[in-house]
C-alpha cells in the first residue's frame, strides 16, 4: 500500500503520455489558483469591491453636488440679470408701481426688459418668470408681455412661501420646494421656485414685491437619477425646514428620509460614507452641503445591495474563469495531440546523440515542421557552444577587471599620504583629528575591501565616496565642496562596487587640483529613467580637451599624472556585467568642468 503513491508519481513523471500530462497540467494550473482565490480571498475581494463602490459613490455625490451648485448659480445669475435692469430699478422708486408700469408698458426700456426675461426662459429648466406687485384692483395691461409676467400679490397671498416672507421680514430670497407653492403655481408655472423680494423705495411702508423664477422639478430629478450607481440606491435633496426638494425615487426617498438636523449626526464628515440604520435596514449614507442654499444632498445605498453586487461580480468572474478553463483544456488537448506525434520523431533523433557534449545533427534538407525543428536545434547547439565560450572569456575578463579595479582603488600613494597626514596630526597634538581621520580611513577601506558581493546598494556606494571626499578634505583643508542629490527611492538598487569613487578621484586629481585655486565643487545626481538608473557626476575643474575626451574610455588616455586605468576598468566592468548599452559617457568643456554620465539597469539589491 505504501508503494501506491510513489507508483502514481512515477507514472505521472515518467510513464504517462505527453498528451495526458499536458492535459492534467493545464487543469492543475488553471483550477488550483481559481480555488485558492475563491476559497481564501472571497472576503478580501468583497471588501475591495465594497470599498471601490463607496469611493465611486463619494465621487458621484461630489460631482452631483457640483452640478446642483452650478444649477443654483444659474438661477442666481438669472435673478441678478432681472434685478439689475434700469427699468425695474426706476419702477421701485415710483410710489405707484402699477401706474408706472401701465404708462411705460410700450416703452423701449419695457420691451427690452421683457425681451431679456423671455431669453432666460428655456422651458427645460426655467419654465416661467413672474413679478408680483401689490395693487388695490385687478391688474390689467394691454401689452402681452406685461400680462404674462406682472401679476398681483393677491394671487400668492395664501402660499406657504409668502407666509415665510411675512413671518421672517429679514429674509430676502427663498428656494422653494413644491410644498411651498400653491396648486395653481405648480400646475401652471413650475414645480419649484427661486423667489426674491424687493421693496418699493418710494413707498417703503407698502407691501413687498416679489420676483419668482419657476423651474422644473423633473430637471433636478433627472439629474439625480442619472447619477445613481444602482437601482436600489437613492439621492434626495432636503432643506432646513425638512421639506423634500427633489429625489431620484420618491418612494425610496420617503423610506430613507432623515431629518435635516439628524443627517450630520448619522454620517459625520461630508467627505465620507457611514453606516446607519433606518427601519432595521443597514445603509451606507453620505451627504454634501449645497453651497448657496439650505439644501443637503443625501445619498443612500442599502448594504445588501452593495454585497449583492460584490457577489454578482465574483460570480461573473468565476463563470468567466470556468470558460477559460474549458477553452484552455480544449486547446491543451488539441495542441498536445499535434505536438506529441511530431516530438516523438524528434526524440528518436535526439536519442541518437549520446555524447556528453552538444553535437549537431547531420545536415537536414526537410522543409516540414520537424525539419525546421532540427534546423533550429542545430542553430541552438551552435549558439550554446558560442555562448559557453563567450561566458568563459567574459568571466575571465570580469575577474581580471575586478582585480584591476581593486588594485587601482587601493592606491598605495593615497594610503601613504593619509598615514603621513595622520602622523603630522599626531605630532601636532591634534588627538581628536587623529581619531576622526583613523576612523574615517578604517571605514573607507572596510567598504573597499569587502568581498561578499561584486555589487552593493547605492546607499553604501554613496557612503564610500563620501568617506573618500572627507579624507581628501582632511588632507587638503576642505577645498572640495561635495553634494549628493539622489532620491531615496533608488538607494536600495544595486551598483557594482567601486564605480563612483574612481570617477570622483579623477575629478579631484585631474580637474579641481589642476586649477590655480585648487578649489572646486563636485555634484552627484541620480534618477530613475524607465528601467534604468542614470548617475551624473559633474565638477567645475579645468575640463578635458576635445582631442583627449574620446581616449578616456578606451584605455589609451595617458598624461603626466597617470594612465586613467581606473576609469577604463570601471567602464569595462559595467559593460561586462550589463551589456554594451551601459557604462560611462564623458562630456567636458575646457575651462568650465566635466560631466560623467553612468547608466546601469535598475535592479533591487539582493545580498548573495
Amino acid at each position: 500500500m505504501k508503494k501506491i503513491p510513489h507508483s502514481i508519481v512515477h507514472y505521472f513523471l515518467h510513464d504517462m503520455k505527453f498528451k495526458n500530462k499536458f492535459m492534467i497540467t493545464h487543469l492543475i494550473l488553471v483550477l488550483v489558483p481559481t480555488l485558492v482565490v475563491f476559497l481564501f480571498l472571497y472576503g478580501r475581494l468583497s471588501h475591495i469591491i465594497t470599498d471601490n463602490t463607496i469611493e465611486s459613490e463619494q465621487a458621484l455625490v461630489s460631482q452631483t453636488a457640483n452640478t446642483l451648485e452650478a444649477t443654483v448659480s444659474r438661477l442666481r445669475l438669472a435673478m441678478d440679470s432681472i434685478t439689475s435692469t434700469p427699468f425695474l430699478s426706476e419702477a421701485t422708486y415710483t410710489p405707484d408701481i402699477y401706474g408706472y408700469l401701465s404708462m411705460q408698458q410700450d416703452s423701449a426700456q419695457a420691451l427690452e426688459f421683457f425681451s431679456n426675461i423671455n431669453a432666460l426662459i428655456d422651458h427645460e429648466f426655467i419654465t416661467t418668470i413672474k413679478i408680483y406687485i401689490p395693487s388695490d384692483h385687478e391688474i390689467q395691461f394691454s401689452s402681452p408681455s406685461f400680462s404674462g409676467v406682472i401679476s398681483s400679490s393677491d394671487e400668492i397671498s395664501g402660499s406657504y412661501w409668502h407666509g415665510i416672507f411675512d413671518g421672517q421680514p429679514e429674509s430676502v430670497s427663498l428656494l422653494c420646494p413644491s410644498f411651498y407653492l400653491t396648486e395653481r403655481e405648480i400646475e401652471q408655472l413650475g414645480e419649484l421656485a427661486y423667489i426674491q423680494k424687493f421693496t418699493n423705495f418710494a413707498n417703503p411702508h407698502s407691501e413687498y414685491c416679489y420676483i419668482a423664477i419657476y423651474f422644473s422639478g423633473k430637471y433636478l430629478e433627472d439629474m439625480l437619477h442619472n447619477n445613481l450607481t444602482s437601482t436600489n440606491s437613492v439621492y434626495y435633496l432636503i432643506n432646513s425646514r425638512n421639506s423634500l426638494v427633489a429625489s431620484s425615487n420618491a418612494s425610496l426617498a420617503g423610506t430613507y428620509l432623515k431629518r435635516y438636523e439628524a443627517i450630520p449626526e448619522a454620517v459625520g464628515s461630508t467627505e465620507e460614507f457611514a453606516t446607519t440604520t433606518i427601519l432595521d435596514e443597514a445603509l451606507y449614507m453620505g451627504y454634501r452641503e449645497i453651497n448657496g442654499t439650505d439644501w443637503r444632498l443625501v445619498s443612500v445605498i442599502p448594504v445588501n445591495s452593495v454585497f449583492s453586487e460584490s457577489r454578482q461580480v465574483l460570480l461573473n468572474t468565476a463563470t468567466l474563469y470556468l470558460l477559460f478553463v474549458v477553452l484552455a483544456c480544449a486547446t491543451a488537448l488539441l495542441l498536445s495531440g499535434s505536438l506529441a506525434k511530431r516530438l516523438s520523431l524528434v526524440v528518436e533523433k535526439i536519442n541518437q546523440n549520446r555524447e556528453k557534449s552538444l553535437v549537431r545533427f547531420e545536415d537536414n534538407a526537410d522543409k516540414d515542421e520537424i525539419g525546421q525543428l532540427v534546423f533550429n536545434y542545430n542553430a541552438m547547439v551552435d549558439r550554446i557552444n558560442q555562448l559557453m565560450e563567450e561566458q568563459t572569456e567574459t568571466a575571465e575578463k570580469l575577474k581580471v577587471s575586478e582585480v584591476k579595479a581593486l588594485q587601482a582603488q587601493i592606491n598605495p600613494h593615497f594610503l601613504y599620504n593619509m598615514l603621513d597626514m595622520i602622523n603630522w596630526l599626531a605630532q601636532s597634538g591634534k588627538q581628536r583629528e587623529v581619531a576622526l581621520a583613523v576612523q574615517t580611513l578604517s571605514k573607507f577601506y572596510k567598504l573597499t575591501l569587502s568581498k561578499k558581493n561584486i555589487t552593493t546598494p547605492i546607499r553604501e556606494e554613496l557612503r564610500h565616496v563620501e568617506l573618500y571626499v572627507k579624507l581628501q578634505n582632511m588632507r587638503y583643508e576642505d577645498k572640495i565642496s561635495f553634494l549628493i542629490d539622489v532620491p531615496d527611492e533608488i538607494l536600495d538598487y544595486e551598483i557594482p562596487k567601486l564605480v563612483l569613487q574612481p570617477i570622483v578621484e579623477n575629478s579631484i586629481q585631474h580637474g579641481i587640483f589642476e586649477k590655480e585655486s585648487k578649489k572646486g565643487s563636485i555634484v552627484i545626481m541620480a534618477w530613475l529613467d524607465g528601467s534604468d538608473i542614470v548617475f551624473v557626476i559633474s565638477d567645475d575643474g579645468v575640463g578635458i580637451s576635445p582631442e583627449k575626451l574620446p581616449l578616456i574610455l578606451d584605455g589609451s588616455y595617458e598624461d603626466g599624472k597617470g594612465s586613467n586605468i581606473g576609469i577604463y576598468n570601471t567602464h569595462l566592468r559595467l559593460q561586462l556585467l550589463y551589456g554594451r548599452s551601459y557604462g560611462l559617457h564623458y562630456e567636458s568643456t575646457p575651462g568650465q568642468g566635466t560631466e560623467v554620465q553612468i547608466k546601469l539597469p535598475a535592479i533591487i539589491y539582493q545580498s548573495k
